[in-house]
């Protein structure tokens, strides 16, 4: 079958951790701006016909962003554990500076993007997240061949799932950052992938009176 499945990719919204310089924690929810963010996205989204299935992380800064595009579609967004941030381990919340105190003897292999074999103390590989990441999204689109989805995550695994389809290297995620409440399009399928757009931020130029 050489049906291509139509795949909208969307980043969070704007979460309390973008206000500071903390590495991600897992329950940290959206802001304001954040949840206004969402109910754009929820109203642009609406207008897709026959969207088959809507998937989220379930951390809540994406199960609430996903929460107001599900209303819109009459859709219940199905939530998929391997959709989560990487694991931070113990140093989830922690600053940068703070994570480099804490743990200097790992900072010569934190520093270099390109060690996959880097570990956050207590956590997650970099190998073993972006193949998490590439193994989710990839079931994902071939459980929908010729379907339209949408999924709600994370920078990072949006990045890695996207830097292993468009750069061929997940390693190249940074090469392909999201910014919080954008929408990417892929086409999706045996015969390749299309990009149509990425990093779209166009929803939230509208006034919040027409949402």
């Amino acid at each position: 079958m050489n049906a291509q499945s139509d795949l909208w990719l969307v980043r969070h919204g704007h979460a309390a951790h973008h206000e500071s310089q903390q590495l991600q924690w897992p329950e940290v929810p959206l802001t304001e701006q954040g949840h206004q963010q969402a109910r754009r996205l929820a109203h642009r989204l609406a207008q897709l016909p026959d969207v088959a299935a809507l998937y989220s992380s379930p951390l809540p800064r994406a199960r609430e962003t996903a929460r107001p595009i599900g209303q819109a579609l009459q859709l219940p967004p199905i939530l998929q554990n391997d959709l989560r941030e990487i694991d931070f381990g113990l140093a989830g919340g922690l600053s940068r500076d703070e994570f480099r105190q804490r743990w200097p003897e790992g900072i010569e292999q934190w520093s270099d993007p390109l060690d996959l074999d880097f570990r956050w103390p207590g956590g997650e590989s970099r190998h073993e997240f972006q193949g998490r990441a590439v193994r989710i999204l990839s079931q994902l689109v071939q459980a929908h061949p010729g379907q339209r989805l949408i999924v709600v995550s994370h920078t990072g695994i949006l990045c890695c799932y996207l830097a292993h389809l468009l750069l061929g290297s997940a390693s190249r995620w940074r090469e392909t950052l999201l910014r919080p409440a954008s929408v990417s399009r892929l086409q999706v399928g045996p015969a390749g992938v299309q990009s149509m757009f990425l990093d779209d931020l166009s929803h939230l130029q509208h006034s919040e009176e027409n949402v």
